[in-house]
């Protein structure tokens, strides 16, 4: 086992392959297909791992080459850079206390419970003096918002550390850090659960774990279907888009309402075959087995100073006035600003503003903008009948 293997009865997959057990067996032979944002993610991950060495090691020099080599090689922006340090920091902090233990990329192997379950942990503390374990999960991702009330993933690897190091905690820490995800939590999120309960979870995992070896194993399709290998060759998926592409909605038309819902709780399966067979074929492409009728081309590219430093020189000479070629000076982002000042005082003056509504399930933990027509029937004050001449009822 390897840092860079994944197990197919993985952590990061146990949101899908718990409610889809089929898509183990599905998936078996296809090349995974990371995109740019997953190798970004990877890079991430990397560089805060060297970092954390660095604390842990005391800054020892093959630690601090190792970060310079990393921060030359994936060239992170200073956003970036500063989203990565809020989850190193938040790691060097939370282990401050003197005796505190922390393991770095804790590989661990559930073997035990079932074969095949085996994975590495971004981060785990020991607090012996309170008798807890803390799980911090790395999330450097923007596009989904990850939260660890009852994330399996997050469970998953605590079990692992407890399986495979001599700590017996009373209490388990769950945390996430997701710095370019907003929420109004902040980027550091955390449940806190009794040791016991990953007892109960371990007989689940089992129980997940050998229902994917069974060949009959269901395809389930859903929100968990977005990151699947075989997204773009599933079966249930295909039926899925069969069914929608015959429902019909159109406005001012009659329909019925539980058909709309059905039709919604199809789409993510569908949009998720989509960009698989997208970049599937993006993929062949680049091996230059183009599908016919298509090619590869150029993005739109966006425009950068070959020299900056040259390019300013140059436009101080032959611009009117020297105000003209600079930006005004800006406020840093409440990321950048929360490295010079209490987090705190940031929030105080900071707003998460959201761009819009979204439909979600009922399920959904964001409280509904507007209520349904049922819900505003009951929530409606009695109004009573005024009694008048014209009332029949008087």
């Amino acid at each position: 086992m390897t840092t860079l293997e994944h197990s197919p009865i993985g952590a990061s997959s146990m949101h899908r392959w718990s409610v889809c057990p089929g898509s183990v067996r599905l998936s078996q032979g296809i090349e995974t297909i990371q995109s740019a944002y997953a190798e970004e993610g990877t890079a991430a991950h990397e560089l805060a791992a060297a970092l954390l060495h660095c604390y842990a090691g005391g800054n020892d020099g093959a630690d601090v080459a190792l970060v310079q080599e990393l921060r030359e090689k994936f060239n992170f922006s200073k956003d970036d850079e500063a989203h990565i340090d809020t989850y190193v920091q938040y790691v060097i902090d939370k282990a401050a206390p003197v005796g505190d233990t922390i393991l770095i990329e804790h590989e661990f192997n559930l073997k035990d419970i079932y074969p095949g379950c085996w994975g590495t942990a971004d981060a785990v503390i020991w607090k012996p003096a309170i008798e807890k374990l803390v799980v911090v999960d790395f999330k450097f991702g923007a596009g989904v918002l990850v939260m660890p009330h009852g994330n399996p993933q997050l469970r998953y690897y605590a079990l692992g550390a407890m399986v495979t190091t001599p700590f017996r905690p009373k209490k388990v820490e769950l945390v996430i850090v997701q710095p370019r995800c907003a929420h109004p939590a902040g980027p550091v999120r955390s449940e806190i659960i009794d040791a016991m309960e990953l007892l109960d979870f371990s007989v689940d995992l089992k129980d997940y774990a050998k229902a994917t070896e069974d060949p009959k194993a269901p395809l389930v399709s859903g929100e968990h279907c977005r990151f699947c290998p075989a997204a773009r060759i599933c079966p249930e998926l295909v039926t899925q888009t069969n069914a929608l592409a015959k429902m019909e909605f159109k406005q001012g038309l009659s329909y019925d309402p539980a058909k709309l819902s059905l039709a919604l709780k199809m789409i993510p399966g569908i949009e998720a075959q989509i960009k698989a067979v997208d970049a599937f074929a993006y993929q062949e492409a680049e091996a230059g087995r183009c599908p016919p009728g298509f090619k590869l081309v150029d993005k739109r590219g966006t425009r950068k100073w070959k020299d900056e430093t040259e390019a300013e020189a140059a436009f101080i000479k032959l611009a009117p006035k020297r105000a003209d070629i600079y930006e005004p000076k800006a406020l840093k982002s409440p990321a950048q600003m929360e490295k010079v000042l209490n987090k705190k005082v940031v929030a105080e003056h900071t707003v998460v503003l959201s761009s819009g509504h979204t439909l979600a399930e009922e399920s959904d933990k964001r409280p509904a903008v507007r209520p349904t027509a049922a819900q505003a029937f009951e929530q409606a004050p009695a109004q009573p009948v005024a009694l008048t001449d014209n009332n029949p009822f008087a």
